[in-house]
């Protein structure tokens, strides 16, 4: 199934196309996106105004022409705070209709971010956050303890909306042609401070909010992926992954005085920016920072799924509770998360070899965790050969539990079941994000990747003892039920997968494959046992 949604904006339109698979899981397959400025002119008399009006239109149409050539039934447009502001609105969407044939829903403020956390947080899964949705005319913010809505909170602080305030376009003044003159992104020194002001007088503080000591900041929005890009540039961060990316404030803080400083001409250089985020850049990076500053968070985590996709889960979800105006309750929205916020679990056959593995202090809890993804991850991958298209396959997977350097981990260990000479090469391609210890966790997860492998093809059951000092002695036995429908378990194969569980973990094991058939009754079994050292 394919659907499309249509978000329109304060600053630009967007049109995301994408594939539904039967067990709800989605990709974004096309993406689209228009800087129309629709906001424009609100701030003085309310009114969308003409030129904005016409460009959205035209975007429109184009969107529709795209939506009509890939067949797609399910189109879900939506409309946040231009259009909702607006004294016009009404006229607004009636000729967008008519035109068009968009019928928009205009989402309220705080539907707005309950629909930006669902889509965040069913990426990130963090249970107690503060999630914040920085758009071009607003701000969102949702505070959550345990997955659980306790308040949603929207507030006129949107990047293009302040810079129109007060940015350096002519002194906010119109021309005699009454159009808006073209910001050029600065700010002075007075008006900037005046900027500041404003944001801190707005935002609330952390006891308006009722916020815990466990809370992290999660944050979306073009501004804060453009903050972070920039980051990754400076630092020469060598992974091309912004989402789960973890910012400091003080990082935060130094970047936005420093794009404060620039000129049009040097922000449009910076690659991370570039023409089109350069009129909001300054503004939006201020109120990020001093959001932190106020609510005194130390970090932030960098979502890339925001409204979008959290109009699309809740539709997939309940297309009833969509087209209602009932669908923002605290209760849908623990609902939706927890469902997609269940940690992996291990499949029996992984269980039964790794809890004594764990017990026995042989391998670590985020390194179970780590496996477990991992499986799920083998189970859905193509059969590549080409290993660094492999590795890159699995990376540019959003996962919601593992930061940049665990998904490393877990890529590395899939491909050093394939080869291990890759790894290395791999391993000092991203040594600033990995630490020297990570190598032996990547190699402690293939081994037992290929040992759960066994025993899934195998439909085989495995049992460990753990003894001597320190642990140092594994003891496996492999049990099977022989039948046609299932190989033998592979005796060569496990011994090499062995002798890598021991080099892993630095142990001696011995393996037992003991293999009972039933010939016509239960009462008459026997047994055919292999052992492997």
């Amino acid at each position: 199934m394919k659907v499309s949604v249509v978000d329109l904006g304060f600053n630009s339109v967007k049109m995301v196309n994408y594939d539904v698979k039967r067990d709800g899981t989605f990709k974004a397959y096309r993406q689209e996106g228009v800087k129309v400025k629709l906001g424009e002119g609100l701030g003085r008399g309310g009114y969308l105004s003409g030129e904005p009006v016409q460009r959205t239109i035209e975007a429109l149409k184009l969107f529709r022409d795209v939506i009509n050539f890939d067949s797609i039934r399910h189109v879900l447009p939506v409309a946040t705070s231009a259009v909702r502001d607006a004294a016009n609105r009404d006229s607004f969407l009636k000729r967008v209709r008519e035109e068009t044939g968009f019928q928009f829903k205009v989402l309220s403020g705080e539907e707005e971010g309950f629909y930006s956390y669902v889509g965040a947080l069913e990426s990130t899964c963090i249970p107690t956050s503060l999630f914040f949705d920085l758009g071009g005319g607003s701000l969102e913010l949702v505070y959550t303890e345990n997955y659980g809505i306790k308040k949603v909170e929207s507030y006129p602080l949107g990047a293009l909306r302040l810079s129109k305030m007060y940015g350096n376009n002519n002194n906010n003044k119109d021309n005699d042609d009454g159009k808006d003159d073209d910001d050029d992104g600065s700010f002075s020194k007075k008006a900037y401070g005046k900027m500041e002001e404003r944001i801190l007088d707005t935002l609330p503080d952390r006891k308006e909010l009722g916020i815990s000591v466990d809370t992290t900041l999660v944050g979306v929005g073009g501004t804060l992926r453009a903050i972070a890009r920039y980051e990754q540039e400076l630092a020469g961060y060598e992974l091309d992954k912004i989402h789960n990316y973890r910012m400091d404030h003080s990082s935060v803080s130094a970047i936005a005085s420093e794009l404060y400083k620039m000129d049009r001409g040097d922000l449009e250089k910076i690659k991370a920016i570039g023409s089109n985020r350069v009129d909001t850049i300054v503004a939006g990076a201020a109120v990020i920072s001093l959001l932190m500053q106020k609510l005194d968070f130390d970090k932030v985590v960098v979502s890339a799924r925001g409204l979008r996709e959290g109009i699309l889960s809740v539709f997939l979800r309940d297309p009833k509770a969509f087209y209602s105006n009932n669908v923002m309750t605290a209760e849908r929205a623990k609902a939706y998360v927890t469902f997609a916020c269940q940690q992996e679990v291990l499949p029996q056959y992984a269980f039964s070899l790794v809890k004594p593995l764990v017990s026995a202090g042989l391998l670590r809890e985020k390194e179970r965790a780590i496996l477990g993804h991992a499986l799920k991850e083998m189970a859905t991958l193509p059969n590549v050969t080409n290993l660094s298209n492999l590795f890159h396959l699995i990376m540019d997977e959003d996962n919601a539990f593992l930061t940049h350097r665990e998904q490393l981990i877990l890529a590395l260990a899939i491909v050093h079941t394939k080869k291990e000479k890759t790894v290395d090469w791999l391993f000092s391609r991203y040594g600033s994000i990995l630490e020297p210890q990570n190598k032996k966790s990547i190699e402690k997860i293939s081994a037992c990747i290929v040992l759960s492998e066994i025993l899934e093809r195998t439909k085989a059951t495995a049992r460990l003892s753990i003894s001597g000092n320190n642990n140092k002695k594994v003891a496996i036995r492999i049990m099977q039920s022989s039948g046609s429908r299932q190989p033998a378990v592979p005796a060569t194969l496990l011994a090499s997968a062995l002798r890598n569980f021991e080099r892993a973990f630095d142990v001696a094991a011995s393996c037992q494959v003991v293999v009972s058939a039933a010939n016509g009754s239960a009462s008459k079994k026997h047994q055919e046992v292999k052992v492997i050292v």
